[in-house]
């Protein structure tokens, strides 16, 4: 059972916390792909089958009204075509399409280092309002970093948060570089939480990758050891892969979340969420095809007994209206806020940084 008397943040991040260093949303995220497939057919040439079989699933256009550039509908649909079917040629398209998420979010996320004109290193200001959220997670900002007990749970594939997590360890180290640099001087994410089957690769390979003379140092981020930063990608990571086959992990947002390599992870996001005093939802609308999201967060909350508010980041008001607030008892909205705001707001304009005081309990560190 949770404390009583903890000051826990839970954030759950969304495409649209992502979008601001300029990573598609789910709606154009196929448009995108086809983008990035022209600039180089050839080095992208495993996207051809991804679109092949998109171009065949327009017949059902004529009965259903069914977004096929839309990142999640497309992914479900291969994985349910693959679960009847178990077919050699839809485990290829299955696995072409993994490569396009990643290939598409790797040439879209721009390398958080950046050479200037004097080619002395320095770091791409994207990232600035991502290193702003890391520092919300930091209780202060001395010798010895101490984080606060918050949780991220984030429904995204990409490295923006483990990018700015470079920078962030990058400047230290250079504020620091005449003293005796320690561990506990650099930020480190706990990602799967003892999940032995999964392997995390090192970011700096996908910010470097096809990008000649470019640089990110290759240090790491993930440790397992207590006193790290707990942030869930309940849908995998373009990082990630698996043990047994050396695949990369990531799996559809919308259909089969009992698969047994993902199970733990939304058991330790059930388990954060539970002791949860406050929930921050940035970018992300609760979509009407991830009823898991739905019912992870309705069984989580009813075992929680410490909740006092859920606020709502999203720029999208319509949607933001429509699918999250009304997730909400009456009685309850009024402990809770919707911001129309875009996530770089939040963080950096001076209505929501009193917000972030005033609500989250939580200061921004410079």
């Amino acid at each position: 059972m949770p404390e009583f008397n903890n000051d826990k943040n839970v954030y759950l991040l969304g495409a649209g916390f992502s979008s601001e260093v300029g990573l598609p949303l789910q709606d154009d995220f196929l448009l995108v792909a086809k983008e990035v497939f022209f600039k180089n057919p050839s080095l992208f040439e495993h996207f051809e089958k991804v679109f092949e079989y998109q171009d065949k699933l327009t017949k059902m256009k004529k009965y259903l009204n069914y977004p096929l550039l839309n990142l999640e509908h497309l992914f479900s649909l291969i994985e349910m075509d693959f679960f009847y079917s178990n077919s050699d040629k839809l485990a290829e398209i299955k696995s072409n399409f993994t490569r396009l998420v990643c290939d598409v979010l790797t040439d879209k996320t721009p390398c958080p280092f950046l050479h200037n004109q004097s080619g002395q290193l320095g770091m791409n200001s994207a990232f600035d309002s991502y290193l702003t959220f890391i520092s919300l997670l930091l209780k202060d900002d001395s010798y010895k970093l101490e984080a606060y007990d918050d949780t991220v749970i984030s429904f995204n594939y990409d490295l923006v948060l483990e990018g700015a997590a470079s920078i962030y360890n990058w400047k230290r180290h250079q504020q620091n570089r005449h003293a005796n640099s320690v561990e506990s001087n650099f930020i480190r994410f706990n990602t799967t939480f003892g999940k032995t089957n999964i392997t995390v690769d090192p970011v700096s390979v996908f910010f470097t990758k096809n990008r000649p003379h470019s640089y990110c140092p290759n240090e790491g981020l993930f440790s397992e050891d207590d006193g790290t930063i707990k942030f869930i990608k309940l849908h995998g990571s373009i990082n990630w892969k698996t043990g047994n086959d050396n695949k990369t992990f990531i799996v559809p947002p919308t259909w089969n979340k009992s698969d047994p390599q993902i199970r733990l992870l939304w058991d330790n996001a059930y388990k954060e969420l539970m002791a949860a005093r406050r929930i921050i939802v940035i970018g992300y609308s609760f979509p009407e095809t991830d009823i898991y999201v739905k019912s992870l967060l309705s069984l989580a909350l009813n075992e929680n007994r410490i909740l006092q508010n859920i606020y709502f980041i999203n720029p999208d008001e319509d949607v933001a209206r429509t699918n999250s607030m009304s997730l909400l008892d009456k009685y309850f909205e009024k402990y809770c806020a919707y911001k129309p705001w875009k996530f770089s707001k939040l963080v950096g304009s001076d209505e929501g940084k009193q917000f972030i005081e005033v609500a989250l309990n939580r200061k921004i560190m410079h």
